[in-house]
């Protein structure tokens, strides 16, 4: 496609009345078209760039091929853009003719000129929208799952095969593996990934967030307790440790663990015997334990926070995967993934998503890794209108650019930030006279985060209106 084509919206137009086609042509160029003027359909076919125009114009009435006769060639060859007829000639039959024969619109001479470019505007808009599903149809393709990724996990870049091969080694073996990874990269699906291709696949796995316990929680909930070992425990429990015996114990933020815990997991690590709280007698279990961290776990060492020998105890095997913003080839694949299992949850068909949004989600850097992705992808599916997820901005994307992100919890930053902006929504609503798509572009937000903006504040745009 040339460089003028892809800068400007292009349209071609096909009349073999010099003054009817220079005239069309003076009014498209001065609401910013670029027009490409033809005497004849056979001058048209013949220019190579007709496919990549956003819209055909064509008269019915001409010489040799006339403008019937070249919409059944348009269609025949499969070319996109979208047929605007026009004749002075017209009659219902022949509107009929041609909109059933596959043109967009039919326009009768002589005609207001806001009513062809109107018709213009919408069928510009129409392959705009098309042009960006096929290009999100060609950048989140998917492939089969083998080619995708593997283990349940999503990704083909050379970083995630690496990924994939540490995975197939730990499964081979039984020893205790570390996984590291920053929040939300993944670290329980390797987990997962590795019980599941292990020897003990048929046994169970059994998180533990060991980071949302508290120490004394914490110890019973891995090592079990007997009635009356402390305040409230009424009945004998056996702990995860217990319960994961012939399987897997995954222990997520192996960092949040006490040192005590630390010495107590050393010998379920050693020897297999777990010590439940109030109870003299050890338990045997046989039990693979995998561990994740956020943290670095030899800075952890040398802070004291974690013991030297525990820390070499859990790191027989390590596995470290990757931030999002390092393996960015694979957002697309992800995107499409994510896309199709919010759809399929919320019943609907998988929407478009604009190249300009998509651009923006390959530029971020997700710092939440791919769980932000997979927020920011489901809540895009449950906003989306229409089979399109919306023009967002990086603020609805990342954030939503709003307060709805702050701390639910009362404090005077949320109330004096909530008093700002309730007050400046006001104002251009009331500026607007409540139209929303001059007040949203002048607040310089999404039509649709000025929506949830409104419901928040209680505000009505009929109230606006004077």
């Amino acid at each position: 496609m040339s460089k003028a084509l892809k800068e400007k919206k292009t349209i071609a137009v096909i009349d073999d009345d010099e003054a009817a086609r220079l005239s069309i042509g003076q009014m498209l160029r001065l609401r910013g078209y670029a027009v490409d003027l033809f005497s004849s359909a056979e001058a048209a076919l013949a220019w190579p760039e007709l496919p990549n125009v956003m819209c055909i114009i064509s008269d019915v009435k001409m010489p040799g091929m006339d403008g019937e006769e070249f919409l059944s060639e348009v269609v025949r060859r499969g070319l996109p853009p979208p047929v605007v007829m026009i004749t002075g000639h017209g009659d219902i039959s022949m509107a009929v003719r041609c909109l059933k024969a596959g043109a967009y619109d039919f326009v009768e001479k002589p005609f207001e000129d806001e009513v062809l470019l109107g018709c213009v505007a919408r069928s510009v808009e129409k392959t705009g929208l098309k042009r960006e599903s096929d290009e999100l149809s060609r950048r989140l393709k998917m492939l089969s799952p083998a080619e995708d990724g593997r283990f349940g996990m999503v990704g083909r870049s050379r970083i995630m095969q690496d990924v994939y091969e540490q995975i197939e080694v730990a499964s081979r073996h039984d020893a205790s593996v570390l996984i590291i990874g920053e929040t939300g990269v993944g670290k329980e699906l390797v987990a997962r990934a590795i019980h599941a291709q292990s020897s003990r696949s048929e046994g169970l796995f059994v998180p533990v967030n060991a980071g949302a316990l508290p120490e004394t929680m914490l110890e019973s909930e891995l090592f079990g307790h007997v009635r009356g070992s402390f305040t409230g425990a009424l009945s004998d429990r056996d702990g995860k440790l217990v319960t994961a015996s012939g399987g897997t114990l995954l222990l997520d933020e192996i960092e949040s663990i006490s040192i005590k815990a630390q010495i107590q997991l050393l010998r379920v690590l050693d020897d297999g015997l777990v010590q439940p709280l109030g109870r003299d007698k050890p338990t045997k279990v046989n039990v693979r334990i995998l561990v994740t961290s956020k943290a670095d776990p030899q800075e952890e060492v040398r802070q004291g926070r974690m013991r030297e020998d525990f820390y070499h105890r859990i790191m027989v095997l390590s596995i470290i995967i990757p931030p999002l913003r390092e393996r960015n080839e694979d957002i697309p694949l992800l995107i499409s993934h994510f896309l199709k299992q919010a759809a399929d949850r919320n019943g609907i068909p998988v929407p478009e998503i604009p190249e300009k949004t998509l651009d923006a989600m390959l530029k971020h850097t997700w710092p939440g890794n791919v769980r932000e992705l997979k927020n920011a992808v489901e809540r895009m599916v449950i906003t989306s209108h229409r089979g399109v997820t919306g023009p967002f901005t990086p603020d609805d994307i990342f954030s939503s650019a709003s307060l709805l992100s702050l701390p639910s919890t009362p404090g005077r930053l949320r109330s004096e930030m909530e008093s700002t902006e309730r007050s400046v929504i006001e104002a251009a609503l009331r500026e607007h006279h409540g139209e929303i798509n001059t007040a949203y572009q002048a607040l310089g937000i999404s039509r649709r985060a000025l929506y949830e903006r409104m419901k928040k504040y209680g505000f009505h745009k009929e109230d606006f209106r004077s």
